[in-house]
């Protein structure tokens, strides 16, 4: 690997400037830790569905009014990797490799998902009521202005479409942060900073004054990125590496970057970065009290209690064929964890997000229904060292706290489970993620940990404080095993519970500690974990190590639009992070879902806030 003299230069500085100026939060309990400071969300993977074209066009010009996009094939492929493409991207020396690739198209809609014949097949109906929970209260209705996925995914948000979406269904292997066309038709890269969106002609606004079903076009979707980032409005930060937006003509959008970004289209497709009409919003000037007037498959009905339910209606004029199949959609507000659990029990709710105690009881007494434990994306616990202090300044005493380290233990002991180990790059494919057998070399060796330690500090035992986030029991008892197995190598742990909030200010922003057990940051896309905590200059590096090796594949990844080759780079920089024992997750997040037998057809994926995967769901009769 050839490293650089510097770890920053030409677009890959712009890239890494834009991200590391925002604080990124993107889960509700970040936002209520992090009030004062303007969050930033997810970033993008090119789509793991895009094919190669029959033909790749003979030049790269820019669009222009009028100009269409070439056509591109629809098949899908067969297996989930991508036939290679031409590379173009950031290499660890910053030069962008040309030429461009050819134009991509998403598969359309009836190639991925069943029609409605065949759901009649199945032995099922249109029709029905569908229930759902959310724990926590909207406060208004602007998608713009609120980081809360209660809003976006999970009440008045999932009104409106996008111009992507993450896929979803039985044929994605997740976690995926894999985007697909929504309101778009098709796309194409023009250069290493130009994308071009051909919108589908049938997309129409829901029929609500004033917008009054008109068809939506490219200007709408121009309008609604300006507004989401213009000043003020927090989901602007998704956009952060737009340098301009373009509508040239009705069919035919155009979104210029700052610099190459691989991660652009899950900014797109996140669940924040809605398309809202300008008719709507300027009957107030904002969207605070609605009208909320979207384009996807849900119309929101008036609700007598604003806040306590949301009851939404299927889109008769939903462009997805045969979609939604469900009557009606409600999203019932319950705040307290034992309330909602018992509306689930007694089918007053059909789906449901259960604790590990819940998931057995409900498994042991209805074996019938479906189950899901849905690997969540940068959320979950994270250990990291202060790399420029002792005892942590000397990589052995690092690796010996690692090796002294059981997490596949405290995974079944301390969390049921309900866990996975990763070094804590947001997993965009899920073949991005190390085997357990590549991660398990890193830990739970009591005798090479006791060398090194021996080997590395003169007089044991070797003092350490750890300062743990109190973010629930799981955390907790998971930093005293911690404690106890370094204890147990030569270490002298001394843990300080910190509340979240001194938390957050005192490792996340302040960097004060030799070693800390915690949540992680609130980032949730892989440019944004690499570029601005895992690499040397990152505005939330708050382990301080300087590691030119790794900036160069951190770099080299973060324009890369060949997913074969970004692969590369991402696996080959986390086994870089874990071999120097900077920071790692011993238990990222796993959420335990279930649904009772008579829903059928769903197949979510959670991941960036999606919602797209409620319009496939259909009822058993």
């Amino acid at each position: 690997m050839k490293t650089l003299k510097s770890p920053f230069s030409n677009s890959a500085l712009l890239l890494c400037l834009f991200i590391c100026a925002s604080v990124i939060a993107c889960s509700d309990e970040a936002a209520d830790l992090l009030p004062t400071v303007a969050p930033t969300i997810t970033l993008a993977v090119v789509s793991t569905a895009t094919t190669v074209p029959a033909e790749p066009p003979s030049v790269n010009t820019p669009i222009s009014a009028g100009r269409s996009i070439p056509p591109t094939s629809t098949a899908r492929p067969q297996e989930p990797a991508l036939a290679p493409t031409p590379r173009v991207g950031v290499t660890p020396t910053s030069t962008i490799l040309l030429p461009i690739p050819s134009p991509t198209e998403i598969p359309a809609k009836s190639s991925v998902l069943p029609s409605a014949t065949a759901v009649v097949e199945e032995g099922g109906g249109r029709g029905g009521t569908l229930n759902l929970v959310s724990r926590q209260v909207v406060k208004h209705e602007d998608v713009h202005a609120d980081v809360s996925e209660a809003l976006s995914s999970w009440g008045p948000g999932i009104a409106y479409s996008r111009l992507m979406r993450f896929q979803s269904g039985d044929e994605v292997a997740l976690p995926s942060l894999s985007a697909e066309c929504d309101v778009c038709e098709s796309w194409a890269m023009l250069d290493a900073t130009t994308f071009a969106f051909s919108l589908r002609d049938d997309v129409r606004w829901q029929d609500i004054h004033p917008v009054n079903g008109r068809r939506l076009v490219a200007q709408d979707v121009a309008f609604s990125y300006e507004r989401q980032r213009s000043d003020g409005f927090p989901n602007g930060a998704l956009l952060h590496i737009v340098d301009s937006v373009d509508a040239p003509s009705e069919d035919l959008l155009q979104v210029n970057l700052l610099a190459p970004d691989a991660d652009f289209l899950v900014a797109l497709a996140d669940g924040h970065s809605k398309i809202v009409a300008r008719e709507a919003v300027e009957i107030k000037g904002d969207l605070l009290n609605g009208p909320t007037i979207g384009s996807g498959a849900w119309v929101l009905q008036q609700n007598e209690q604003p806040g306590a339910s949301y009851t939404f209606r299927n889109n008769e004029d939903y462009f997805g064929e045969g979609l939604p199949r469900l009557e009606r959609l409600v999203i019932h507000t319950i705040p307290d964890g034992d309330t909602a659990y018992a509306a689930f029990r007694v089918n007053n709710v059909d789906v449901h997000q259960l604790s590990p105690v819940e998931w057995e009881e409900f498994r042991q007494q209805k074996p019938d229904a479906s189950m899901l434990a849905f690997e969540e994306v940068g959320r979950g616990l994270e250990v990291a060292f202060n790399t420029i202090e002792p005892p942590f300044d000397d990589v052995r005493v690092r690796q010996a706290a690692m090796l002294a380290m059981r997490p596949n233990r405290a995974i079944e002991e301390t969390w049921q489970g309900r866990a996975y180990l990763t070094q804590g790059v947001p997993l965009g494919i899920a073949d991005w993620r190390l085997s357990n057998e590549q991660l398990e070399g890193y830990f739970d060796d009591h005798g090479r940990a006791t060398a090194l330690l021996a080997e590395s500090v003169g007089t044991l035992p070797a003092q350490v404080d750890i300062e743990v986030g109190d973010f629930g029991d799981e955390y907790l008892a998971h930093a005293e095993r911690i404690a106890g197995e370094m204890q147990s190598v030569g270490f002298e742990a001394n843990m300080e519970i910190l509340d979240r909030r001194r938390f957050g200010e005192r490792v996340w922003f302040g960097g004060d500690y030799q070693m800390f057990v915690g949540p992680m940051a609130p980032v949730r896309s892989p440019n944004a974990y690499m570029l601005a905590v895992l690499s040397s200059e990152g505005a939330w590096n708050t382990t301080g190590h300087k590691d030119e090796a790794l900036d160069g594949l951190i770099l080299a990844q973060a324009g890369e639009y060949d997913p074969i080759e970004r692969r590369r780079l991402i696996v080959e920089a986390q086994r870089l992070a874990l071999g120097s024992a900077y920071r790692f997750m011993p238990a990222a997040s796993v959420s335990l879902w279930a649904w009772w037998p008579d829903v059928r057809g769903l197949e979510p994926n959670f991941a960036g806030s999606e919602y797209s995967h409620w319009s496939r769901v259909w009822l058993r009769e």
